[in-house]
């Protein structure tokens, strides 16, 4: 009878799909149920969960860290940092032919006429400077040769002209 019995469990399970269908997947949620319970209790054990994280970073970056320093990666992006300056030089050089072939100013050719310019102002400013001194150096001594014409004119003495040269 046990061999009947067995038979006719099969017999069912095939002649009814959705029970198998039901069964497997009610085993596979208790798994998965029994699953996530030791994951969740793995890491009540391990303590906070930001500690958690905090580790898990620093091991990547660990990871990280150590993959750029292989040989092999430093060289790759020697050569990555070659072809990019390389790469740089022949479009200024090309820019440059074009802008010389069209007659165009350069950003360099600009630069060099400011900083010309600039140099000019500064010794024009320069020079103004200077003379204003000067100027007001005149100024100061032609009042002080007018102060003693002008005290002797109301004292009723002799006019006399300041010379600025004294």
């Amino acid at each position: 009878m046990s061999t009947n019995a067995q038979t006719q469990k099969s017999s069912d399970a095939a002649a009814d799909p959705s029970s198998t269908f039901y069964s497997f997947w009610t085993q596979w949620m208790e798994q998965s149920a029994r699953g996530t319970q030791a994951v969740l209790e793995v890491m009540q054990a391990a303590g906070d969960p930001q500690q958690f994280q905090r580790h898990w970073v620093d091991a990547v970056a660990r990871s990280i860290d150590d993959f750029m320093r292989t040989p092999v990666f430093m060289e790759a992006m020697r050569q990555n940092l070659k072809v990019a300056t390389d790469l740089k030089r022949m479009q200024d050089q090309a820019v440059q032919d074009t802008a010389r072939q069209f007659g165009q100013p350069l950003a360099a050719d600009i630069t060099g006429l400011f900083e010309r310019l600039n140099s000019t102002e500064r010794t024009i400013v320069a020079r103004l400077q200077a003379i204003e001194d000067r100027l007001k150096a005149l100024e100061t001594k032609l009042a002080r040769h007018q102060r003693p014409a002008i005290a002797g004119r109301r004292a009723g003495g002799p006019t006399r002209r300041p010379s600025i040269l004294n």
